[in-house]
């Protein structure tokens, strides 16, 4: 386990996605100036692994995701599927890979077409790639909505007519019904009530195990992913910061940052208020002039001279438990946040 950003956890299995020194910029108008989206990240995943992607907004989950399946493209770096490489894919070989990558959009209303038929939505992909005839794509398109527990008998219906969470239901039927290996899920709870995201977890965990897919869940919401993520990779201003098994990560958090993601759950007691030492202050730094060495080191109680001078390396601080930090937490290691001088 040795070289930044490297996060390959499993030697033991075959990676059915393999995503090396990934690196996303995007130009700032004509200034010159580049925002470093994702910087030199890598990960594996097997197949039918869920993999979570957590942060604060700016972090660089969803452009992760997105580079991923090549919209857009990376800057540089490596993204294979299955040995396929995809960044060296351009035109129709790179759209003859698109039936098994798929991806399930935050804003579950505006990602569907508002003038067309939920029937003839779930259908499109299965009428673009020529998938059977007619009848066996009727059927199909019955069996996903019905699987992800939408009435067939509405399929003449729009998006308009349905709620949020059913939306997001046939989002995920839309998704699923190319039959694909990965999909990319960008924050698919976000926009719904606490009680549909409970529906749609658990609607992905279903698919999961009944089509064999991998998944990587991109949530900002530490809480959300605990119980659907086989592994959880957490990132900062688009650098690794930690990656492991949720309920090992959870108890004993090796980085500073999960620490304070972790410390910002809010608990189902209205009488307990959070401790505010433990609460990350701050301002994330910008993307265009990021923090030299360690990117959270401006607003980490444990940063020491190191910290701005070297980047620290990914390594094993526990079994199966992997860190880019120079000083990780040590179990029972109380940090205070709010006295650091944040600048």
């Amino acid at each position: 386990m040795a070289g930044r950003g490297t996060a390959h956890l499993r030697p033991e299995g075959e990676a059915m996605l393999r995503v090396e020194h990934l690196v996303v910029e995007f130009p700032v108008g004509r200034t010159g100036l580049k925002v470093n989206a994702v910087s030199d990240l890598s990960l594996d995943i097997l197949e039918g692994e869920t993999v979570a992607l957590v942060g604060e907004s700016g972090c660089g989950k969803s452009t992760t995701g997105r580079a991923i399946i090549q919209l857009p493209p990376p800057t540089s770096g490596s993204v294979k599927l299955d040995g396929t490489e995809l960044t060296k894919l351009h035109g129709e070989a790179l759209r003859r890979t698109r039936p098994r990558m798929q991806m399930i959009f935050q804003d579950p209303i505006s990602s569907l077409n508002p003038r067309r038929k939920i029937r003839d939505i779930v259908a499109e992909g299965l009428e673009i790639w020529e998938i059977g005839d007619d009848e066996s794509r009727a059927k199909k398109v019955q069996e996903v909505l019905e699987t992800v527990g939408i009435d067939p008998v509405g399929g003449d219906r729009r998006p308009h007519e349905f709620s949020g969470g059913q939306c997001q239901r046939i989002s995920i039927a839309r998704a699923l019904v190319t039959e694909p290996k990965l999909i990319i899920c960008d924050e698919p709870v976000s926009a719904l009530d606490v009680s549909v995201q409970a529906q749609i977890i658990n609607l992905l965990a279903d698919m999961k195990e009944r089509y064999g897919l991998a998944l990587v869940f991109i949530a900002h919401d530490l809480a959300v992913v605990k119980n659907v993520s086989d592994r959880v990779l957490v990132m900062y201003l688009g650098k690794f910061c930690e990656l492991g098994a949720p309920d090992e990560m959870y108890a004993a958090p090796a980085h500073p940052y999960t620490a304070a993601l972790l410390a910002a759950i809010p608990e189902p007691d209205p009488e307990i208020r959070p401790d505010p030492d433990k609460i990350l202050g701050g301002e994330l730094p910008s993307p265009m002039n990021p923090p030299s060495g360690c990117r959270f080191r401006t607003r980490c109680p444990k940063a020491q001279d190191i910290c701005t001078e070297q980047e620290p390396e990914v390594r094993e601080f526990r079994p199966g438990q992997f860190v880019a930090c120079h000083f990780p937490v040590e179990p029972g290691e109380e940090l205070e946040f709010a006295r650091v001088p944040h600048h």
